[in-house]
C-alpha cells in the first residue's frame, strides 16, 4: 500500500500536476452545473433536477431549534460566489413535527419549521440554488413502528401542504439516511413508509403533483436501491434516489470499503468506482437518476488522512461523480463555512480522537475543481513539470495583480488598489 505522503511547502494540487479551471469547483461545462435555479414555472423532470443540481451541502440550519439563530442572506450571496448550485436542508422530525413515537403532531413546532423554510427559501432561490428538504428521525428508523410509519407519512403530508406552491426548484428527500435497524432490516416495511409518503405529498396538489422527490437508499449505499419496489419507480419521471456510502469520509481501516492512502492505489480507487457502478447500473434498470446526499474526503472519525490524502481523495471523488453526471452534496457546510460569521473557515479541527488532525480547507475545496484524476503513481518528473507551470501561472497572476492596482490609483480608488495589495500578500 502506499505510504502517507509527508507535509512539504506545497499543496496537493502544487505536487499532483492538477489542471484547475479558473472557476470554482466543477467547471460549467461538466453537465451537473451551470444552470440557474431562479424560479421555474414549468415541471422540472428528475433527469433534468439531476442535471441542474451540480454539488453543493448538506446543512443544519433545521436540526436544532438554534440552527437558523444567526441566518443572514449573505450566506447564500457567498455560496453562490463559490459556485454552490444545492443545499440539503437536513430536517430532525423529531423536534419539528413529532416528539415521540405515538405523539401527535406539534403544530407549534411545526409552524416553526415552516417559517424557517421561508426565510431560506426565498434566498437560496434568488441565488440560484435548489433546496432539497430531508426528513430525520433516528428513534423512527430504528423501531419503526406502526405509529412512527403512520407520524413519518403524516408530516411529509403537511409539509408538504405547506410548501406545494413553492417552486419547482424545491425538491423532497424522504430520508436523510436510514442506518442500523428496523427499517433497513425490513424492505417491505421501507416500501409501504415511502409509498405512503409519496402518495401524501402528491394529493396536497400545487406543485406538489409534479415536484421532484427524491427516495432514500434502503441501506445508505447504491448497492441497496435495488430493494425498492418497482411499482414505486415504474414511469415516474419526476422521482430520484439518494445514496451514499463516505459520509463520514474515507479512512485507514485496512480492507475496508472506504479505505484510502496517498494519492489512491488502484484497489483504493476501484472500491469509490464500485459503488458509482452500483448507482448507475440501477438507474440504467429503473430509469431513475441518482444523487449522492452525503460525502466527506477527509476521515471525521478517525482523523487518519493527511492533508494531502484528503485532496487527492476529494479530487478523485469529485472526477468519478463529474464521469458519471451524478450530483452530490457534501457533509458538512459547517465545515467549510462559518454561517456565524458569514465567511469561510480557512483551519478545522477534523476527527473524533483524542488526536484531531487541523485540515486547509480551502484547498479542499480547490482540489474538488481538479480536471483529471491524481496520477498513479506520481512521478518526480511529473511533478517537477508541474512545479514550472505553476511558476509561470504564478508570475502571470502576479502581473495581472500590478495591473490592476495601477489601474485601480489611476481611476481614484485607493481601497481598491489596497484589497488586490493585501490579497496578494502571502499568507
Amino acid at each position: 500500500m502506499p505510504a502517507p505522503l509527508r507535509r512539504t511547502g506545497f499543496s496537493l494540487l502544487r505536487l499532483l500536476g492538477l489542471v484547475l479551471s479558473p472557476c470554482h469547483l466543477l467547471p460549467a461545462s461538466s453537465g451537473i452545473l451551470g444552470a440557474s435555479a431562479s424560479s421555474s414555472s414549468a415541471p422540472i423532470t428528475a433527469a433534468d433536477y439531476q442535471a441542474r443540481i451540480g454539488w453543493g451541502f448538506d446543512t443544519d440550519f433545521f436540526k436544532s431549534t438554534t440552527g437558523l439563530k444567526k441566518y443572514d442572506p449573505k450566506i447564500m450571496v457567498d455560496l453562490k460566489a463559490k459556485g454552490v448550485k444545492n443545499l440539503r436542508l437536513r430536517t430532525r422530525g423529531d423536534i419539528f413535527g413529532f416528539n415521540s413515537a405515538t405523539e401527535v403532531v406539534d403544530s407549534a413546532s411545526l409552524q416553526e419549521l415552516v417559517k424557517g423554510y421561508r426565510t431560506v427559501l426565498p434566498d437560496m432561490y434568488a441565488n440560484g440554488i435548489f433546496p432539497i428538504i430531508s426528513w430525520i428521525n433516528d428513534a423512527s428508523e430504528v423501531q419503526a413502528t406502526d405509529a412512527q410509519g403512520d407520524n413519518f407519512v403524516e408530516w411529509w403530508g403537511k409539509v408538504a401542504e405547506e410548501l406545494k406552491d413553492e417552486p419547482y426548484e424545491l425538491s423532497f428527500n424522504l430520508f436523510t439516511e436510514i442506518g442500523d435497524g428496523n427499517l433497513k432490516d425490513d424492505p417491505a416495511k421501507y416500501n409501504d413508509w415511502t409509498r405512503r409518503a409519496i402518495s401524501a405529498i402528491r394529493s396536497t396538489g400545487g406543485n406538489n403533483g409534479n415536484r421532484v422527490i427524491i427516495l432514500g437508499a434502503p441501506a445508505k449505499d447504491a448497492d441497496s436501491l435495488s430493494r425498492i419496489d418497482a411499482s414505486i419507480t415504474t414511469g415516474q419521471q419526476y422521482l430520484m434516489a439518494e445514496w451514499h456510502l463516505y459520509a463520514s469520509g474515507p479512512n485507514k481501516q485496512v480492507d475496508g470499503q472506504k479505505y484510502w492512502a496517498g494519492t489512491g492505489s488502484s484497489e483504493d480507487r476501484e472500491r469509490v468506482n464500485k459503488v458509482f457502478r452500483d448507482a448507475m447500473a440501477w438507474t440504467a434498470s429503473t430509469d431513475i437518476p441518482t444523487w449522492i446526499g452525503a460525502w466527506m474526503p477527509y476521515d471525521n472519525i478517525g482523523a487518519t488522512l493527511s492533508q494531502e490524502e484528503v485532496e487527492a481523495f476529494a479530487c478523485y471523488f469529485a472526477s468519478v461523480a463529474r464521469d458519471n453526471h451524478i450530483p452530490w452534496s457534501m457533509n458538512k457546510l459547517d465545515n467549510f463555512y462559518d454561517v456565524r460569521q458569514k465567511s469561510w473557515v480557512q483551519t478545522q479541527d477534523i476527527g473524533r480522537s483524542d488526536a484531531p488532525v487541523t485540515l486547509s480547507m480551502p484547498p479542499i475545496l480547490d482540489a474538488l475543481q481538479c480536471s483529471s484524476a491524481p496520477p498513479l503513481p506520481l512521478t518526480k518528473s511529473n511533478a517537477d513539470i508541474y512545479l514550472a507551470q505553476r511558476r509561470v501561472e504564478q508570475s502571470r497572476a502576479r502581473s495581472q495583480d500590478r495591473h490592476r492596482i495601477h489601474r485601480s490609483f489611476m481611476i481614484g480608488d485607493p481601497a481598491a488598489a489596497a484589497a488586490v495589495t493585501r490579497a496578494m500578500e502571502p499568507e
